[in-house]
């Protein structure tokens, strides 16, 4: 078993910013660290090995990293995620450079950490330069909610349990203008439910400042119906698809 270091040291993340001096910190759970000022704050579990795995808000927008993995040239892996009580998820992570690994998903990895104990990722088979890494992390949590409710996230969604679909997935028509542009943190959010090989029961799931319930309703809404490509459907039946809406699209 890993052991954490003790206090916050400066921590600089090629996904941006430093650990300002540790705020608060409780036995058993995530350090945490905050700075008013930059609209911040991190929650991190790190070990003797030099690797850690961080939970950052700054402003609105939610990141969560994987650091200290051995570096490599491709721009993303697939990852499976594995936990001690045996939840699963496939994750997909992009690298950032010098061994850090950003999550394309923020909300559902960062809440997938809660649980606790052994958190496994694997590549998937087929994968270039293969990776495999493990963290024990801190039974408590209250620390790392406090991260994830800052930047407007949930820390529980029953889609959670559903499995992802294809990040690859095709739709049968071209997709609207500009509903691809957004970035994870940085957008509406909206998930839906892939059922008889369309889009269903799609919903916002995370509303920035300047978009409204009423504007994240009219985009969920504006997904329902629309069907998934033929050669897809089948394999991401039953699955849950997530879109990023950037902010300029959606005011009203």
């Amino acid at each position: 078993m890993r052991k954490l270091t003790t206090g916050l040291l400066a921590l600089t993340l090629a996904l941006g910013g430093a650990l300002p001096p540790a705020a608060a910190q409780s036995d058993d759970d995530w350090e945490f660290a905050e700075d008013a000022a930059r609209n911040l704050s991190i929650a991190a579990v790190r070990y003797e090995n030099g690797t850690s795995v961080v939970v950052q808000c700054v402003g609105e927008e939610l990141k969560v990293a994987l650091v200290g993995l051995p570096a490599t040239t491709a721009t993303s892996r697939r990852l499976q995620a594995s936990r001690t009580d045996g939840a699963t998820d496939a994750q997909v992570w992009q690298s950032t450079g010098q061994g850090t690994l950003a999550s394309t998903l923020p909300g559902r990895d960062a809440r997938f950490l809660r649980a606790g104990g052994e958190f496994t990722v694997r590549s998937v088979a087929g994968e270039a330069a293969p990776v495999t890494a493990s963290f024990t992390l801190p039974s408590q949590h209250a620390n790392l909610d406090r991260v994830v409710t800052a930047c407007g996230y949930a820390v529980e969604d029953e889609r959670d349990l559903i499995p992802r679909a294809d990040p690859d997935l095709r739709m049968q028509r071209r997709l609207p203008d500009g509903s691809t542009g957004g970035v994870p943190g940085r957008s509406m959010e909206v998930s839906c439910v892939i059922k008889d090989g369309a889009y269903q029961d799609c919903r916002g799931d995370h509303v920035l400042e300047g978009q409204t319930a009423s504007g994240a309703r009219r985009e969920a809404n504006r997904w329902n119906g629309r069907r998934v490509h033929e050669n897809d459907a089948a394999a991401n039946e039953g699955r849950v698809a997530y879109i990023f809406v950037p902010l300029l699209l959606v005011v009203g």
